[in-house]
């Protein structure tokens, strides 16, 4: 199946579009935006998540949780390992939010966040260790600031939040059960926690009021087409902030007026480091990933002396692919005004 020629009816996309924005979101409220009934809602929301695999999960706020080293990993190996050896090897890894295996200029892409950067370092070093056996060279790049979309987190995240953070363990494991299923109900987070319905209710507002939780929101799986992941270096110079970042905020906030069932370019982040910006582009096939992201990338920056390594993505070994359906223009943040 293919996003394109998905076969989603106007009123499914619509479905979509609203869990996207809140995946909590009421049945009357899915109704609504689809224009039927709230039964009829349901069944939409079901086969939705049957259809494109969908996963309710949380936008998080990684500042906000003291997770100030993020950093985008990308890895080449000499022999590459089988899958069934990566995926246990990340199995019960805390600092690894996200892992894909990729064909292309890398073999694997991973997404780390951690809280000190000594944490960090070990980390990595152990990482390095751990896969020694297939001469694994890796390129670290630190995560500064997300222009589009996000990276999910996996809920191993919660054993490393500090006390400083002022959230207790009900609070993590609240965030631990919605980052898991963002749609799971108070009734039933009551259940788990022990503790009744109006507490669980004012303890999720209350990650909400910090900005801890950004957005409840899903991460679709099953939506087909080429996802591509690129990192970027290029020479900088006075006219890179005054001319191309413009341009690069003007691109983002018009290509998207007709968009695809999925964004085409489901996050775009700068980055500090051995790369200077990293993306993944989302297209209905390898080249039209390529046009919609790297190629994009270099045309704009080829003054610059741009140099962009690529490779489409494979399968998720641990956690999951950041694809959903948000407005790119209400969701464009910029870091230089």
């Amino acid at each position: 199946m293919r996003i394109y020629d998905s076969g989603l009816t106007s009123r499914e996309k619509a479905v979509l579009r609203e869990l996207s924005a809140d995946s909590r979101a009421s049945l009357t409220r899915l109704a609504k935006a689809a224009g039927c009934s709230a039964a009829t809602a349901n069944k939409l929301l079901l086969k939705l998540v049957e259809k494109l695999d969908v996963k309710f999960t949380l936008e998080i706020d990684m500042d906000k949780l003291g997770l100030a080293e993020r950093h985008i990993i990308t890895i080449r190996f000499a022999k590459k390992p089988d899958d069934s050896i990566l995926r246990d090897f990340f199995k019960n890894d805390a600092y690894a939010q996200d892992v894909y295996t990729t064909k292309g200029d890398f073999d694997l892409l991973v997404f780390a966040a951690a809280d000190t950067p000594g944490n960090y370092l070990k980390w990595e070093t152990d990482l390095a260790t751990g896969l020694s056996d297939y001469l694994p060279t890796l390129r670290p790049s630190e995560f500064v600031f997300p222009h589009l979309g996000y990276m999910p987190l996996n809920s191993s995240f919660v054993n490393f939040v500090g006390d400083e953070m002022r959230i207790d363990a009900k609070d993590r494991r609240i965030l631990e059960i919605l980052n898991s299923n963002a749609r799971t109900s108070y009734r039933e987070m009551s259940k788990r926690l022990g503790i009744n319905e109006d507490t669980v209710r004012y303890r999720v507002f209350k990650l909400q009021r910090k900005g801890i939780i950004r957005r409840f929101t899903v991460a679709v799986q099953g939506a087909g087409g080429c996802l591509m992941a690129y990192m970027l270096r290029y020479r900088f110079d006075k006219y890179t902030v005054a001319d191309d970042f413009p341009r690069m905020r003007a691109h983002y906030k018009t290509e998207y007026e007709n968009p695809p069932l999925i964004n085409s370019s489901p996050f775009v982040v700068v980055l500090s480091g051995s790369y200077r910006l990293f993306g993944m582009s989302f297209g209905k096939s390898e080249a039209d990933a390529d046009r919609i992201g790297p190629r994009w990338h270099r045309n704009l920056l080829k003054g610059n002396n741009p140099k962009i390594t690529r490779a489409t993505v494979a399968k998720a070994i641990r956690g999951v692919l950041p694809l959903r359906n948000l407005d790119a223009e209400k969701n464009y943040r910029l870091l230089w005004t």
